[in-house]
């Protein structure tokens, strides 16, 4: 038998359980199950089976009326477990990552309003940052909303999702757009109780999307502070993928981005500099100096010292 089951860190997958697992459904209490199941997952993501005609809906079904689903789902971690994880994860910290989270939970704990920009190449930590922050303030109990501009770099964050399906930012977002988030809605309720939000692979995304998420945080809270006052970290690596404009040139792709926006003007920056994967490898193994010498070279590409002159369209 085929069933979904509700991990930590993911929305739902499927798992086979085994005919001696002591679970004993009827074929049709199984498919009733399933379809519950299915149309939770769908309701989190703000759509539901009956936008498809062809699948059957749960009979009786009854979402319940007196919770938030996601304020739910984001307090139902293991507070006892993640801090362990916390208190595992610090201990393997490096002295600048150590910095940053230690900066970002006491500016959590007093709740000030402050941006910041994470800057770091591939293979810093930032990841692990991450982890650690979403730990420490989930083991207090408190919300954080950990989102991604791509599906995969989503992926490796706890709880993560990709930025658009969380903060129901439209495509294409322009100048003038506002993510379709409404007063009294769920989603506002939980971004009301959010103490920290994480957007990690920053640089991809259009600064019209972070620009409609502040927008709809002002409206929200209802205040006019950055992002509605509340705590946001950005992260990513402007060597890295910029945001696609379609026929645009060089000019065009440059002010698409994030420190093109107002939104750079509050934001903070933070650095992480040293290459963990160096780090964490033996000097004396045979290849890590070849290792630093490729590490060194992407970065060297991606600062423009190698290679030729960009014409402004290529």
């Amino acid at each position: 038998m085929l069933a979904t089951k509700k991990t930590r860190n993911t929305i739902g997958r499927l798992i086979w359980v085994p005919p001696l697992a002591g679970i004993h459904l009827t074929e049709k209490e199984t498919i009733h199950l399933c379809l519950t199941e299915i149309e939770n997952m769908l309701q989190a993501n703000r759509t539901t089976l009956r936008d498809f005609p062809s699948m059957p809906y749960p009979i009786g079904y009854a979402p319940n009326q007196h919770h938030n689903k996601p304020i739910h789902n984001e307090m139902a971690y293991d507070k006892q477990m993640l801090a362990a994880e916390f208190n595992r994860a610090y201990h393997l910290l490096r002295d600048e990552q150590k910095t940053i989270v230690d900066t970002i939970i006491r500016i959590v704990n007093t709740q000030s309003v402050v941006v910041y920009f994470l800057y770091g190449y591939g293979g810093t930590g930032k990841t692990f940052v991450w982890t650690t922050l979403s730990s420490a303030i989930r083991s207090n109990g408190r919300i954080v909303c950990t989102v991604a501009s791509s599906g995969i770099a989503s992926l490796l964050l706890p709880g993560g999702r990709t930025a658009h399906s969380k903060f129901a930012i439209p495509v294409p977002a322009t100048q003038n757009s506002t993510c379709n988030i409404h007063q009294g809605s769920e989603l506002a309720e939980l971004l009301k109780v959010t103490k920290l939000i994480v957007w990690d692979e920053a640089p991809m995304c259009h600064r019209f999307a972070f620009e409609a998420l502040d927008k709809s945080l002002k409206d929200i809270m209802p205040n006019n502070l950055p992002f509605g006052g509340k705590i946001v970290v950005f992260g990513g690596d402007f060597r890295q993928i910029l945001p696609i404009v379609p026929k645009g040139n060089r000019s065009d792709i440059v002010h698409a981005t994030i420190n093109a926006s107002y939104i750079w003007d509050h934001c903070q920056i933070l650095k992480l500099t040293k290459n963990m994967r160096l780090l964490s490898s033996a000097p004396e193994q045979p290849n890590n100096q070849e290792l630093k010498q490729f590490s060194d070279w992407l970065l060297d590409i991606g600062d423009g010292k190698i290679g030729q002159d960009n014409d402004g369209f290529s």
